[in-house]
């Protein structure tokens, strides 16, 4: 790494932090532009996105994790150090120490979404018989709780296929294992923020008179909130646990809490060290904001097309209780003419005597009541 560039390799450092360190922003330009089309990508950036990359190269901020090129490099299963990350993080959520046994392919997987919203959707299997499928998602779903059931749901058919086809006439339903659903959204649904402090929603199936109280079913949703989460928590300490490490880890770009959790949890300072390589390979550095754009842009994309089909839903729904409200209408209406009608027919077979006769009659009794 240039001098420019460098970074402090000493592994007990806590007050110095695993980023570039370009002593100007003229520097780090210079940088990009050694690169001939690093640089005109990066002119084609917008202003925000430019500055971004600069505080980067200062020093004054890192990289979002959730930038696909920099998720896959933390987090790639194929990779060792990916491998047991991603381990750490889900014996942090479950609760309990797990070791991944196999990474199960997609293909066959008929929920299978391709969509710009996620960062990471893969389906392990655990040490212990459980499965995880764990998705990474910039963007939460409006939706998410149908969609979780939809795609839960398929991945048990699918173990409960390849458990029959390889058990045969020894299949029973025990032989079927535990499904994990983990979802962690950068930016989470508005249902998630009504309930204040809490960034983790888990939803587990039991019987409301009490039976089976130790089986919760086949499946249980965990639903991880970072935007909640970033706006809870703000400090890690040593005290904290290896959750909160992880989220934070997930959320921030801020030096201050990056500094605070490299101190408190030494062993990310390796990952920060990695991310930071980017900065030597400036046309991968740029190219991969220049993905996050276009991203960004598909997103803001399906986003608006979202919000149309739920505005056209809303809209269809207000139409179809006004009319109901006005065929009741046209029938009060029609009962009403009705009656005038059989009053009308009513009223013409009387004689003018009895018509006297009746309104003596009403007469009468109102002066009554006025007497009483």
């Amino acid at each position: 790494m240039s001098k420019n560039t460098s970074i402090y390799p000493d592994k007990q450092f806590v007050h110095t932090l695993p980023l570039p360190s370009f002593a100007t922003r003229k520097d780090a330009e210079a940088h990009f532009k050694s690169i001939p089309c690093a640089w005109e990508n990066y002119l084609q950036l917008p202003q925000d996105m430019q500055q971004n990359l600069i505080n980067f190269c200062l020093g004054k901020q890192g990289l979002k994790i959730t930038y696909d090129s920099v998720f896959q490099k933390v987090f790639h299963p194929k990779r060792e150090q990916g491998l047991k990350r991603l381990e750490s993080l889900l014996s942090a959520i479950l609760g309990h120490n797990i070791k991944i046994l196999q990474i199960i392919p997609r293909e066959g997987t008929q929920m299978k979404e391709g969509t710009s919203f996620v960062v990471m959707d893969i389906l392990v299997h655990l040490d212990d018989g459980s499965y995880a499928n764990v998705e990474m998602k910039k963007i939460g779903y409006s939706f998410p709780l149908a969609r979780a059931d939809c795609y839960i749901s398929d991945i048990i058919m699918r173990q409960y296929a390849d458990k029959k086809a390889t058990l045969g006439k020894k299949f029973t339903f025990n032989a079927l294992q535990k499904v994990y659903s983990i979802i962690i959204m950068e930016q989470s649904p508005s249902e998630f923020h009504s309930v204040a402090e809490k960034y983790i929603h888990r939803r587990r199936t039991y019987f409301d008179t009490g039976i089976y109280p130790q089986n919760s079913g086949l499946h249980e949703d965990i639903f991880i909130c970072l935007d909640s989460f970033h706006s809870a928590v703000h400090n890690i300490t040593k005290n904290s646990n290896v959750l909160d490490a992880w989220l934070t880890f997930l959320s921030t770009t801020s030096p201050t809490d990056i500094h605070m959790l490299i101190k408190s949890f030494p062993c990310f300072a390796t990952i920060y060290q990695e991310i930071t390589d980017f900065v030597n390979k400036p046309k991968e550095l740029i190219d991969m904001l220049s993905e996050e754009l276009y991203i960004m842009d598909r997103n803001l994309e399906r986003l608006m097309i979202e919000e149309a089909q739920e505005e056209l839903s809303r809209t269809n729904t207000e139409l179809n209780a006004m009319r109901t409200e006005l065929d009741t209408t046209k029938t009060e209406l029609d009962t009403t003419k009705t009656e005038r009608d059989i009053f009308k027919l009513h009223s013409k077979n009387k004689t003018q005597q009895e018509i006297a006769d009746e309104l003596r009659i009403s007469v009468e009794y109102v002066r009554n009541v006025l007497a009483d």
